[in-house]
């Protein structure tokens, strides 16, 4: 219970000119950037730094919405790994601490019965951390507490925003499927994680309009010939007046 705020507050990684600062519970390691080879992320856990011999260390404090920023950072030194993963936020391990701290007291007067509660904080740490949605240039991997899924670019037709609960991707077969962590706050995440293959949905198309400026156009081209047509014909016979 004590190194759970400290792993919410010490833990962290910091950038700089000649490496990479990485804060763990007990000790601090630095890793110059001739021994970084690139950043991943893996399926499960956080974002990781791999390192020239063919190790990874973990990143803590560079979550998946502050990848960008982290890459940069290291001012061209990692590049892009071009994915982008929508997560629960971490804030939620809090709720889980609460809830863990509710089940200890009383356990501590029926152990013997009573240790079924700790499943509860338990399932919820595994929802947090499991919970997520990646988006890259292969298409989307959805996970869930259960299962996982991977959807190509080519089987998405739309997006639906349902009033309550996660978005739902409308694919091709007229099949929906819901998309782990991304709730409406997360739209613009995605929409900016799919490169355009998202629409933003509250964003007009530019040639929305070009239909109609162009019958305004046409319009006004039938409108002057009209005019000029009338004005053809009352000239005629005052031309004939004059020669009478």
């Amino acid at each position: 219970m004590i190194t759970w705020p400290l792993w919410l507050t010490r833990l962290k990684t910091v950038v700089s000119d000649n490496g990479l600062e990485v804060r763990g519970l007990v000790r601090t390691r630095r890793v110059p950037w001739s021994e970084i080879s690139g950043v991943r992320i893996p399926g499960f856990g956080g974002v990781r730094a791999t390192l020239t011999d063919g190790s990874e260390i973990a990143l803590p404090g560079v979550d998946f919405g502050r990848i960008r920023q982290f890459v940069h950072a290291s001012r061209g030194r990692l590049d892009d790994p071009g994915e982008r993963v929508i997560a629960v936020s971490r804030l939620a391990h809090l709720a889980v601490f609460v809830v863990l701290l509710g089940a200890i007291f009383p356990f501590a007067g029926w152990p013997q019965v009573l240790w079924v509660l700790f499943i509860v904080p338990i399932a919820l740490a595994v929802w947090v951390e499991r919970t997520r949605t990646k988006v890259s240039n292969a298409g989307l991997d959805l996970r869930s507490v259960f299962g996982q899924r991977h959807i190509d670019w080519a089987q998405v037709k739309g997006l639906e925003i349902p009033k309550r609960g996660y978005l739902r991707l409308h694919l091709t077969d007229d099949a929906k499927v819901t998309l782990p962590a991304v709730g409406y706050d997360r739209l613009a995440d995605l929409v900016e994680a799919s490169g355009g293959r998202i629409p933003d949905p509250f964003v007009e198309p530019e040639d929305a309009d070009a239909p109609d400026s162009e019958n305004t156009t046409d319009a006004e081209k039938t409108a002057d010939t009209e005019n000029t047509e009338q004005a053809e014909s009352t000239d005629e016979p005052a031309q004939a007046d004059s020669e009478r």
